[in-house]
């Protein structure tokens, strides 16, 4: 036991003697005014924290738009690189059968208005005249549109589109042109072959309808429930021929849009030419669509009046009426939401980076692109830096920061703010770090832009008139801090401990116990 104290005692001694040694060591370096200090006097001045972080500029308004339906695509209003404004029109898709039936939706919207008015008033002779009149002419409209839209198409078919193949109108129809494939040939010729006897049925309910009406004589009534059905059938008939002719003719787009003089054999004008028929096909088939579809309403519309003006109303038909129009204009915002789908329009001022639509393309969501057209906004433009968990405790939302780019340089600063700091880390190179987003004051300076490198000085904590030293004067031993000061007789240095605070980025730390303002210290390093 003795012995332990013996050694113990022994060791303090010996840790006293180096001490001791040390600090006269340190002493009588400095009373030979060595080269290697100056001394300097303890001042106060404003001291300001950083931390410095590079990063990349990206905007806080990026994002990639598509269709959000099917259709062709019939315009693209810009190209990549555009500027663009928000609310403006990027990309738009063929509207033609959209729009007919937003005609027809809002004639039925004032139909249904009409007979409602009509319930509410109840029926006058003249008026019940006038409707009969009103609905004669509505039907007789609509024969001759329905006729029109079978000619139309015809024309489209024969007198257009198959001066694209040989024998056109036969049972063995031959495309003439190259395409993708030998499949997509077959299928283009199949199509063809269907739209042949479809074509013929439809004319043949024509020229039955039209005989069962004594030679286009007109003089049947709202009631007439044979007339209606007749009318029915060849409607449907229509119905279903103009939608095979419409994808036929989409899909001879596609083929003639896909072709190049490489591929094709053929001259550019050649080409232009074969596009240019088929689009006029297609436009001839949508106007006639849209004609008999217009005229089927207005017929609807008059034949309903006419019906409920004969009928009389009732509490419930007034109610049920009101019904109609609301459900009528449920349909109107219905296909009024369906065209806005079929437009591609920016959020924001900004410019096209990406158009990955193309005019005459069948667009298909998911399948056709798997992407749209990608806009970046000009605003909320901010830099995403990462700083090492060793700073990050500094770092708080709101810290000013100074700017700068590599392609300015660095006499040109920008101001700046943090917007967030991530509680979660991220690892970088193998090391813990945390991302800091940092916004610019001036989100209008047509300087900034997006994927510039960016150079950030964050202040992150500033003492006014502290008590400093140069950092170089600080001595770090274990977990205390020393400075050497002047003795009261100025003779010679002291060693004297302190407690710091902040400390800069131009080598000054704040002396927050230990020192008063005046002393002098020695601090160490070159250029003192």
């Amino acid at each position: 036991m003795q012995n332990i104290f013996k050694n113990t005692a022994f060791q303090i001694v010996a840790g006293l003697i180096i001490i001791v040694a040390v600090t006269w060591g340190s002493i009588a370096v400095l009373s030979r005014h060595s080269p290697g200090y100056s001394s300097q006097t303890v001042e106060r001045k404003d001291l300001t924290e950083t931390v410095s972080a590079n990063g990349i500029v990206t905007s806080g308004q990026s994002v990639t738009l598509a269709f959000n339906m099917q259709g062709r695509v019939a315009a693209v209003y810009a190209d990549v690189g555009s500027t663009t404004h928000t609310g403006q029109v990027l990309a738009a898709l063929d509207t033609g059968s959209l729009n007919a039936s937003l005609r027809g939706a809002e004639a039925d919207v004032e139909a249904a208005k009409a007979r409602l008015a009509a319930l509410q008033r109840g029926a006058r002779p003249e008026e019940l005249a006038l409707y009969k009149q009103k609905y004669s002419d509505a039907l007789s409209a609509l024969s001759v549109a329905m006729k029109n839209a079978y000619l139309q198409s015809s024309d489209a078919v024969t007198g257009k589109a198959d001066t694209l193949f040989m024998n056109g109108g036969s049972v063995n129809p031959t495309i003439n042109i190259r395409t993708q494939s030998q499949t997509e040939a077959l299928s283009i010729n199949s199509e063809r072959l269907s739209i042949r006897d479809k074509l013929s049925a439809w004319g043949s309910a024509l020229s039955d309808y039209s005989s069962k009406t004594s030679n286009g004589t007109v003089g049947a009534t709202a009631t007439d429930t044979v007339r209606m059905a007749q009318i029915a059938q060849v409607r449907a008939i229509s119905a279903d021929t103009l939608g095979t002719v419409k994808s036929y003719l989409d899909h001879l787009g596609t083929i003639t849009g896909n072709m190049t003089t490489g591929n094709s054999g053929l001259s550019q004008s050649t080409i232009n030419g074969y596009v240019a028929i088929i689009n006029a096909a297609s436009q001839e088939v949508t106007g006639a669509t849209n004609a008999e579809q217009a005229a089927d309403a207005a017929w609807s519309a008059a034949r309903d009046s006419l019906a409920l003006d004969q009928a009389g109303s009732s509490v419930e038909d007034i109610q049920a009426g009101q019904a109609a129009v609301d459900k009528a204009n449920a349909a109107v915002l219905g296909l009024q939401s369906q065209l806005r789908q079929s437009y591609i329009v920016s959020p924001y001022d900004g410019m096209v980076t990406a158009m990955n639509v193309k005019v005459g393309e069948v667009y298909v969501p998911g399948i056709s692109a798997t992407e749209g057209v990608s806009v970046i906004g000009n605003g909320s433009f901010k830099i995403e830096a990462y700083v090492p968990e060793t700073d990050v405790g500094k770092i708080a939302s709101g810290n000013e920061v100074a700017v700068t780019f590599d392609a300015y340089g660095p006499s040109t600063p920008f101001s700046a703010h943090v917007t967030l700091v991530d509680p979660a880390e991220t690892v970088k190179n193998g090391i813990n770090a945390y991302k800091v987003t940092i916004g610019f004051d001036n989100q209008t300076d047509s300087r900034i832009k997006s994927g510039l490198s960016a150079n950030a000085v964050i202040s992150t904590k500033t003492v006014k008139g502290a008590l400093s030293v140069p950092t170089r004067a600080l001595i770090k031993r274990g977990a205390d801090t020393f400075v050497l000061a002047q003795d009261s007789q100025g003779s010679g240095y002291v060693e004297q401990k302190v407690e710091t605070g902040i400390t800069t980025s131009d080598g000054f730390t704040e002396i927050t116990s230990g020192l008063n303002e005046g002393d002098i210290i020695a601090s160490f390093g070159a250029g003192q």
